[in-house]
Order: C-alpha cells, then structure tokens, then sequence
C-alpha cells in the first residue's frame, strides 16, 4: 500500500496543495517550522483518521479558516486504487469517504491503509507514562486486528459508565451490567496485549542488535494490574468480575476505576536492567526506533501489505554510527518519507526529494 496523490485544502500550513509521490516515498528537506510535520500529519490522518500528535481536529485546520480537506489515492502492491477523503470543520461536523463511499465510524476506517510514525517524540515510549505506552501498543494491534478496535471500545465505554455510577449509587445490579460487559471485553484485550508484546519482543530485539551492532539485547514485558497467573480469558474474566465488585467501596472514594486494562503498562529492559533508569538517552531512542520498527514486521506478518513509514527527524539524536544504521532497515520495506532539515544519509535512487517552504512543496 502506498500514497500516490495527495491533495490539501486550508491543512495546517497549507491553503491549496496537490502533489504525486513515487511509491518509494519522500524525501522532505526544509527548515523547522516549514511545514514537514504538517504534510506526514497529513498522510497519518487519512491513513487512521488521527493525527500522529496529541491534537484535536479543529487545530489542523488553517488559521482564520473554519473547515480543511484532506484526500489521498492509495494503490495497492497488487494493483488497484482506492481514494480516500476526510473534511471536518470548527464545529465539529466530520465526513469521511473512502471510495466515494461515506464512512461512518472509525472502527470501518482504521487499519486499511497501515501507517507506522516515528518521531523525535517517541523517548516519550520508554521514559513516559504507562498510558503512552498501552496507546502504542493498542494502535499497533488495531491496524493487525480491526477487530481489536471493537473490543477495545467496548471496554472504555462500559469503564466509563461504571466509573460515571460511582458515588452516585451503591446499588449492585446497576454495576454488574457494566462490570460484566468490562471483564468479558477486558479479557480479550489482556490476553492480546499480552500476545503481542511478546511478538514485538523477539522482533525488536532483532532491530536492536543491528543498530547496537549485536553488544545489547532488550525485552518487552506486559505488566497486568492483576498479579495471576493466568493462562485462558475466561480465568481472567472471572477474576477481573470478582474484583471490581470488592473493590466498588474503595473506588466510589477514588471516584475511578482503580484496576483493570486502563491502567496496565509495558516493562522494558536494557541487558535485563530498566531502559528507564539504566541507559543513556541514545539507547534509549535506539529502544523506542526498535518498538517502531518492530511493529512494522509485526503489521507485515499480520496484514500481508507494505507499510507507510512517517519518519520525523527521528534518528536525530543517535551517534552517526547507528544513525547509518537505521537507514538500511527502512529501505525497501514500504513508501518512506522523511521529514528532516538535511538528510545526510545516501538513500534509494527512487525517492524524490522536496523542499518544503512554508505553503508550499518544491520539486527541484
């Protein structure tokens, strides 16, 4: 799968915009603040229908305006193509199109068109919170599993009803509804979390080597709230069911739900030691490029399709030894576009080269 056409109106920085890309992608070279960012936000918003940073929609739209436009013609590596289109405005009116055809809802959007981003923001996966890490991971299998996306909505929407009942009523039947709705889904996602970190351990780490050139070794672990040892959903779903109803009292004093899904995390480990406290800043932007990269072999087990890679000056930060590294694991994997000031680094004869300047794309 690769972007072919992309076309932008009143988009961030840009008021009109119309550009062909190769399949190999992008090179996008410009000073900061030219709008490179905007353009991968672009392709990442067609591709997910969100941005790849913490936004709403109305911030991707052009100053002084009160709606944007964002449509993409996708092919596929065996033929075919496909457009797809999303106009949204300041007071929140959104339609999305793919085929000419309406889309209504996210779930049927999500995970045709597989996008990995990687940005200088992603240290944020080994030094952030648990909630940027579970949001990784989840993204990840919603783009290998749509019906992941499903399950996943059906426990946030019942933990948020549960949650809305407390201290309100201490009636039981009220929670069970929900209470029951959340362990019944909220198995489903731990045990394909739990799945798929373990998938994403074994291929990362493979990454790792060759960035680190085989001295360090990584692990990714799953970390469920609930300390058991459990090996089928429905031995889950049984505790998880016991355990909101004894922990009602405590949580009506939290006003949240307390233990669960939500609250669960990722461990990483540096030569078996914490990332987080134990490696320097560059291992641990070769950690999360590893997680990011791991992620693409995972989709291309999982999807059969090439990927779109969104990278955002993300290897800005590592020595030029692994930097030179990072490169050739890209390469031929997918469509690329790299958004950096200057690109330093020899990349295929196939990718085009742009200039960005602020609400416009030159092609020399």
């Amino acid at each position: 799968m690769f972007i072919q056409n992309l076309n932008l109106i009143n988009f961030r920085s840009y008021p009109a915009l119309s550009i062909t890309f190769p399949p190999q992608g992008a090179l996008l070279e410009g000073l900061n603040g030219a709008g490179k960012t905007n353009l991968l936000e672009s392709i990442h918003l067609l591709c997910t229908g969100r941005s790849q940073r913490p936004v709403s929609r109305a911030d991707m739209i052009s100053h002084g305006e009160e709606s944007a436009f964002a449509e993409g013609e996708f092919c596929g590596t065996g033929g075919g193509a496909v457009t797809a289109s999303i106009g949204f405005s300041r007071d929140k009116k959104l339609v999305m199109r793919r085929g000419g055809e309406e889309v209504r809802s996210y779930s049927d959007w999500f995970g045709e068109r597989p996008v990995v981003s990687f940005g200088t923001d992603d240290l944020e996966l080994v030094y952030g919170a648990p909630e940027t890490r579970r949001k990784f991971l989840d993204m990840l299998i919603c783009q290998m599993d749509r019906g992941y996306l499903g399950t996943l909505t059906k426990y946030r929407r019942n933990l948020a009803c549960r949650n809305a009942l407390l201290g309100k009523t201490g009636d039981p039947a009220q929670f069970e509804v929900y209470e029951h709705a959340m362990a019944a889904a909220g198995a489903e996602v731990v045990f394909r979390r739990a799945e798929a970190a373990g998938e994403l351990c074994a291929a990362a780490n493979d990454f790792y080597a060759c960035i680190s050139n085989g001295g360090e070794s990584i692990t990714i672990e799953y970390i469920p709230k609930y300390k058991y040892d459990l090996t089928t959903t429905s031995e889950w779903q049984n505790v998880y069911l016991n355990s909101l109803a004894e922990r009602r009292p405590r949580d009506a004093e939290l006003m949240y739900t307390s233990q669960g899904p939500h609250r669960d995390d990722l461990r990483f480990l540096l030569n078996g030691r914490p990332a987080k406290s134990y490696a320097s800043q560059g291992q641990c932007r070769s950690f999360a490029l590893s997680l990011k990269l791991g992620s693409v072999l995972l989709l291309e087990r999982h999807k059969g399709d090439s990927m779109i890679f969104l990278i955002d000056d993300a290897v800005s930060e590592l020595d030029p030894e692994r930097t030179s590294r990072v490169y050739p694991l890209l390469e031929g994997r997918g469509q690329i576009f790299i958004a950096t000031p200057r690109c330093q680094v020899k990349l295929g004869d196939g990718m085009m080269r742009c200039r960005v300047e602020p609400g416009k794309v030159i092609i020399p």
